[in-house]
Parts: C-alpha cells; structure tokens; sequence
C-alpha cells in the first residue's frame, strides 16, 4: 500500500492561478507558513504563460501549480505547463455564490486556490 504524501512535504511554494478567458492571476504561496510571496496577472496568451513561467522561476524550483479551470480558461496554460513538465494540480472553480461575497478578487482566488491545494491529503 502505497501511503499518502502531503503536497507540503513535495515542494516549497504552491502557485495558485485564478483563470479568465483574458487573464489568469497568480500567488505564490509559501508551503512552510502559508505566506502569500508574490502576486502576478498576465494576459492569457503564449507570451503571458511565458511571462509566469519567467515569475515562477524567481521563486524556489521545488513548486506545484494549483489551477482553477483547467478544462476551460486554465485549458492552454496547463497544457503549457505540463509540456514544461511542472507539476499541476486541478482545481475545480468554486460555487459563484461561495465566491462572490462583495469581496471577490482574482489575486484572492489564487491565493484561495493555493492553500485549497495545500490541504487537500495525498
């Protein structure tokens, strides 16, 4: 039987992005304390995945990505990104009404994202 790995224990940051059809928000989240490091949006084109691959690499390389919508808007960058061989993590979008409490922001839906990913087990 194969036991479970905390995603904690695999990577040093987590990089939630938050998916649009024009842009994708991302934050790198640290996995040790669950400090947001860094906040990036980029228009969500080759260049723009370009662009977080370059942002991401300012970072620790020990990293997984958390991505809201990869079988819509999150499509192309998680193609992008497997191609790239970076470790990504599907996230389903959250209800609208979960989301949208007067408060909603993409750079909060990426940080969101991260820490969602953190704590699921396995």
């Amino acid at each position: 039987m194969t036991s479970l790995t905390d995603l904690r224990e695999v990577v040093d940051v987590v990089i939630g992005v938050d998916t649009h059809v024009h842009t994708h928000s991302a934050a790198v989240v640290d996995t040790a304390t669950g400090g947001v490091l860094a906040e990036f949006t980029v228009e969500a084109t080759a260049e723009g995945y370009a662009e977080l691959m370059e942002f991401a690499n300012t970072h620790p390389r020990l990293r997984a990505w958390a991505i809201e919508g990869t079988g819509g808007h999150g499509a192309g960058l998680s193609r992008h990104l497997l191609a790239m061989s970076e470790i990504v993590i599907e996230l389903d979008r959250p209800k609208r009404v979960a989301r949208r409490n007067g408060a909603k922001s993409d750079p909060l839906d990426a940080i969101r994202a991260a820490r969602e990913a953190m704590a699921r087990p396995g």
